[in-house]
């Protein structure tokens, strides 16, 4: 009991100082006091550090270099502080796994680390990886494709992702599920941005994105993709295959 007060008062603390800092919607922040009770009153603190790794990590990578990614951020669904649906599509399965661990009969902690390993590897290469001074290309086809458009790919993307995955493996002591789960669940983000995840163009500057409404105003028409495969799915179904992967790593780790 003590360890389930002492979790929901951390996570909402950290929630609450989120959102003055505009790292969170009021949603956003609501649904993140629910997971992070939810993780650290099932698991404690062992559970609970790669979490808060990273919420924080990622919560400043979105505000690192925020004017030299303005131009990508400007095409991408969603940006700036995280709502509702972004907190659950990211931590959601994380919080889920660390509910039922207790119950479980196995140890699911490789399970719920590379969930972390991969939603983490997955925000560090949008993030850092929008700073690239090359152009994405494609992951379908590796033919360059603007700033900003889904599926594209960079080597310093790629290196964020391979270094924000192993973080995260580190802290649980299963580095190679970490690197293996990260890059997994980065590279298959990448692949559904550029399949099956919803697109749109705008009518007023043909430009393709992931808005249904662009930001010169214009509504955009469907261009692409699954309508319901917006960009919280695509990170959803990309962190449970790739937390897969992980944990088939930690079994030789």
């Amino acid at each position: 009991m003590y360890q389930h007060g002492l979790g929901w008062l951390a996570a909402a603390g950290i929630a609450w100082v989120s959102f003055r800092r505009g790292w969170l919607t009021a949603g956003g922040a609501a649904g993140a006091t629910l997971i992070g009770a939810a993780v650290f009153g099932s698991g404690g603190l062992a559970w609970a550090i790669p979490l808060i790794v990273f919420f924080l990590s990622s919560s400043w990578l979105t505000r690192w270099g925020r004017r030299l990614k303005f131009q990508a951020e400007s095409e991408y669904q969603k940006s700036g502080a995280r709502d509702l649906g972004q907190v659950l599509a990211n931590g959601g399965p994380a919080a889920l796994v660390a509910l039922i661990a207790p119950w479980a009969g196995a140890d699911l902690f490789p399970l719920y680390l590379g969930l972390l390993a991969a939603v983490t590897a997955d925000t560090w290469a949008t993030e850092i990886g929008g700073l690239s001074k090359t152009p994405p290309r494609l992951i379908t086809s590796l033919r360059p494709v603007p700033p900003g458009t889904s599926g594209g790919i960079t080597p310093i993307g790629l290196a964020a992702s391979a270094a924000g995955g192993t973080l995260i493996g580190l802290i649980g002591s299963l580095p190679l599920a970490g690197l293996l789960g990260g890059l997994a669940g980065s590279l298959i983000d990448s692949l559904l941005g550029a399949t099956v995840q919803a697109r749109y163009l705008c009518p007023a500057c043909a430009k393709i994105t992931e808005r249904r409404a662009h930001g010169c105003g214009a509504v955009t028409l469907p261009s692409g993709g699954l309508g319901w495969m917006d960009n919280d799915m695509v990170n959803l179904t990309s962190s449970v295959l790739g937390s897969g992967v992980g944990w088939a790593a930690s079994l030789i780790n």
